[in-house]
C-alpha cells in the first residue's frame, strides 16, 4: 500500500510541476504565448502524439497489470479502469509546456507546414504502423539484450567474480555443485 501511495504522490507532484510551467512569466505578453500554444496544440493534434501515447499505453496495459502486486481480479479491474480513464486532451495539456520550452515558434511553423503537406499527411498516416512495428522490434531486441547480459552475469556469478553474497541474499544465490 505504501508503494501505491508513494507512486500516486509522485505522479501528482510531477503533474503539478508540469502544470505550473504553464503560467506566463511576469511581464510577458500572453497573446504571443497563446499563439504559440495554439500552434503546439495543432502540431500535437496533427501528429496524433497523444493518441499514439494513449495507444501505446493501451497496448501495454496487459503487461502493466501483471506487474502489480494485486490479486488477478484487482489486476483486471486496474486495466479496465486505466483504459477507461485515458484522456488524450489531458495528455496534450501536459505535453504543451515541454514543447513550449524546447521548440521555437519558427520551428513550429515549419513543422506545421510539413505535417499539413501531402508528404506530412502520408507520414502521419503511416506513423501508427511504424510505431507498433518499432515497439515489437524494440521489445524483441530488449529481450535478446536482457538474455545476453543475464548470461554474462550468470557466468561471472558462477566464477565468483562478484565476491560473496550478503546474508539476506543467500536465498537467491545459485546452488554450488
Amino acid at each position: 500500500m505504501r508503494r501505491w501511495t508513494a507512486l500516486i504522490v509522485f505522479v501528482v507532484v510531477c503533474a503539478s510541476l508540469a502544470c505550473g510551467q504553464n503560467a506566463p512569466a511576469a511581464g510577458s505578453s500572453a497573446k504571443p504565448r497563446a499563439e504559440k500554444i495554439a500552434k503546439i496544440r495543432e502540431l500535437l493534434v496533427l501528429t496524433d502524439a497523444a493518441g499514439l501515447a494513449a495507444g501505446a499505453l493501451k497496448s501495454q496495459a496487459g503487461s502493466i497489470k501483471k506487474m502489480l502486486p494485486l490479486p488477478p481480479a484487482a489486476q483486471d479491474d486496474f486495466e479496465k479502469e486505466l483504459l477507461a480513464d485515458v484522456n488524450v486532451n489531458e495528455l496534450i495539456n501536459l505535453l504543451i509546456p515541454i514543447y513550449e520550452e524546447h521548440v521555437s515558434e519558427e520551428d513550429l511553423d515549419h513543422l506545421l507546414a510539413f505535417y499539413r503537406s501531402p508528404v506530412g499527411k502520408r507520414f502521419i498516416k503511416a506513423l501508427p504502423l511504424i510505431t507498433e512495428e518499432s515497439r515489437k522490434v524494440g521489445e524483441e531486441w530488449g529481450e535478446g539484450l536482457g538474455r545476453r547480459v543475464a548470461e554474462k552475469i550468470s557466468e561471472k556469478l558462477a566464477h565468483g567474480d562478484y565476491g560473496p553474497w550478503l546474508p539476506e541474499q543467500q536465498q537467491d544465490a545459485p546452488e554450488k555443485h
